[in-house]
């Protein structure tokens, strides 16, 4: 009798059901590990592990609830890129030294911090993922990268290939889902050549990959975004669903949490698809209007529930938003606004990738089928106009607008894929001569042009040798050990307590290089505070004063904004002064034209010298008070000065 049970238990549970199954006893399996080992170092990847499994299970339940199939050749060709990423990766992470700091090391210490919250308990790790959701970097990627990354050196490489076996399975599989449903939408004939081309262009564009290379886990959004454009390109609200409602709606919550400004995705796809459906549901008003009703009342009931539900869930977050001015912090940002974005863009596509968007244009004209190539312009045009508004984009920003630019290279594949019998050889050698130089697109720092290491190194511009010169240095170090005999000087002569001020904050040379030189070991962590230089963003450093040692590096390097960078007026005060407060400590040659020196604090500080350099920042002071002249008097105040 029981053997009958088990056997018709067996045959009840689809393999959906199996898995859905295996995921509640995982469940099951984690709360009691939890509760029997609460401070285990094995809960947190445990966690993390069936966060991965629950995602790829979402992510293949998307594509069946959107009507989309991966048939064996698809299957085999996601294993082989997934193979083949897998290669690349440690090929291209191996072949470099690359010290993680800036937004280059941000999730790489948020996961050190996870893991130690974890390791105080259940209770203290979660609180630390929900705690974060009113911060502009939550910390809910850390939730999905912490297994296989345990398992690792733990070190800023480790951080990055990581990503290929937690993130890149559920990415890559929604992103073949947008391109069988946009070829299900263009009545693709030739489906073979249009997938092979199609998933291999999207998967190989640099700019998908660009932040992953740079321990920067941003790319984790898109496996959301394209989830949101599966679930919603051939959806017409004609009938109520509400698996896919579900859906839409955590993967929208989702997106969000993985990066602020993925919002604008968010704002510009749902704008550009209501618009495209109220269009075309008033064109079949013309023969249903019955129809076309119901369509535009399920839109709106949907949104609205959407969004009282989005404000609820994200409410710290939101709150945040509405009262934080980011056009105002970010300015230091903006260098250039729409003109200077169009710019990038134009530099970032490239001139193949935009051959292709021609191609695919052209052909939604002689077809008539301007329906996916309108929506993905428009919500490129919205989200770039909306970003525009607060700052440019820097190289992972330009990730919120790849589901739209996918759109239209997808259009452009089908476009290709049916024409691939006239002129075969010559389309065929551009889709490989495209993947080629796709892949040897340099992945670094300073990125704007999307060009393989040879053309970079040997660019003809002269008026752009010097930011060449610093994208060699800063992709490549060639000055790791020096940076490490810094950090090893400064960890040596720092006594519990004390503290050391870096006042170069550069892509070249910044704090995060001295503390991140030696990981997984952060002997300078919470002796080296980060330095001051974006205005509206950094305030007045008090720490520089508290120092017992100040860092300098001559020549004074800057990548970015010169005009506005702080820093360096900051070096120009200290190098006035200092012969009265400091004596020369020790200096390091670094091996390629620069020179660290460090300075031992030999008088105490007063409040004549701090009102010195107060006033070198008395244009930012009148802009923004409440982080220059009232943190220095606070400052001053407490110190009894």
């Amino acid at each position: 009798m029981e053997q009958t049970r088990s056997t018709l238990l067996k045959r009840s549970l689809t393999p959906w059901g199996k898995a859905g199954a295996a995921l509640g006893i995982g469940v099951l399996v984690l709360a009691a590990v939890g509760l029997l080992f609460p401070t285990g170092a094995a809960f947190f990847p445990l966690v993390s592990l069936w966060c991965s499994c629950a995602l790829f299970y979402g992510a293949l339940w998307v594509l069946r609830v959107s009507g989309v199939t991966l048939d064996f050749f698809h299957r085999a060709v996601l294993v082989g890129c997934w193979a083949a990423a897998v290669l690349y990766f440690y090929w291209a992470l191996g072949r470099r030294d690359f010290v993680y700091a800036w937004d280059y090391a941000n999730y790489l210490v948020k996961q050190y911090s996870a893991e130690a919250a974890f390791a105080a308990g259940p209770a203290a790790g979660f609180a630390y993922i929900f705690g974060s959701f009113a911060e502009d970097y939550t910390n809910f990627i850390t939730l999905f990268t912490e297994f296989p990354f345990c398992l690792t050196a733990r070190t800023g490489d480790s951080y990055a290939f990581s990503q290929v076996f937690c993130v890149l399975p559920s990415l890559m599989v929604l992103l073949a889902g947008v391109v069988i449903k946009v070829g299900q939408m263009l009545r693709v004939k030739n489906r073979f050549y249009y997938f092979l081309i199609g998933f291999s262009w999207l998967l190989t564009f640099p700019f998908l990959r660009m932040s992953a290379m740079l321990a920067q886990p941003d790319w984790f959004g898109l496996i959301f975004a394209f989830a949101i454009l599966v679930l919603t390109l051939d959806y017409r609200f004609e009938q109520l669903e509400p698996g896919r409602f579900a859906l839409l709606f955590l993967a929208t919550a989702a997106v969000i949490l993985t990066r602020r400004w993925y919002l604008y995705f968010v704002v510009g796809y749902y704008f550009s698809y209501a618009l495209l459906l109220l269009v075309s549901s008033a064109k079949l008003a013309r023969t249903d209007k019955a129809l076309a009703v119901r369509r535009v009342r399920n839109l709106i009931a949907f949104g609205l529930c959407a969004m009282i539900a989005m404000v609820a869930l994200l409410w710290p977050m939101v709150r945040k938003i509405l009262a934080f001015d980011y056009s105002d912090r970010y300015s230091y940002y903006n260098v250039g606004g729409m003109a200077t974005e169009l710019y990038y863009h134009i530099l970032r596509i490239g001139l193949l990738n935009f051959i292709l968007i021609g191609l695919g244009i052209a052909d939604a004209f002689r077809r008539k089928r301007f329906a996916l190539p309108a929506l993905g312009a428009c919500e490129l045009a919205v989200s770039l106009v909306l970003f525009t508004r607060v700052q440019n984009t820097g190289s992972h920003q330009m990730l919120l607008f790849l589901p739209a630019y996918f759109l239209l290279f997808l259009a452009g594949a089908a476009a290709l894929a049916e024409g691939i019998e006239r002129r075969k050889a010559l389309k065929l050698g551009y889709w490989a001569f495209t993947l080629v130089f796709a892949v040897s697109v340099r992945c670094s720092p300073l990125t704007v042009v999307a060009l393989p290491d040879f053309l970079i190194d040997h660019f003809p511009l002269k008026s752009t040798a010097e930011f060449v010169r610093l994208d060699g240095l800063t992709c490549d170090r060639r000055d790791l050990s020096q940076l490490q005999a810094v950090t090893e000087w400064l960890s040596v002569h720092l006594g519990d307590g004390e503290t050391a001020y870096m006042i170069t904050d550069d892509m070249l040379y910044n704090p995060g290089h001295l503390r991140n030189c030696l990981l997984p070991e952060q002997p300078l962590d919470g002796k080296l505070p980060d330095s001051f230089s974006v205005p509206g963003t950094h305030n007045f450093p008090m720490s520089f004063f508290e120092a017992k040692y100040v860092v300098t590096v001559d020549p004074y390097p800057l990548s970015y904004a010169s005009d506005t960078e702080l820093g360096h007026k900051l070096n120009a005060k200290f190098a006035e002064l200092r012969d009265g407060t400091h004596t020369l400590a020790a200096t390091f040659d670094m091996g390629n034209g620069y020179t660290f020196t460090i300075w031992e604090r030999v008088a105490a500080p007063t409040r004549a010298e701090v009102e010195t350099y107060l006033h070198v920042f008395d244009a930012e002071n009148a802009q923004y008070p409440e982080m220059f002249s009232q943190v220095a008097e606070s400052w001053l105040a407490a110190h009894g000065l």
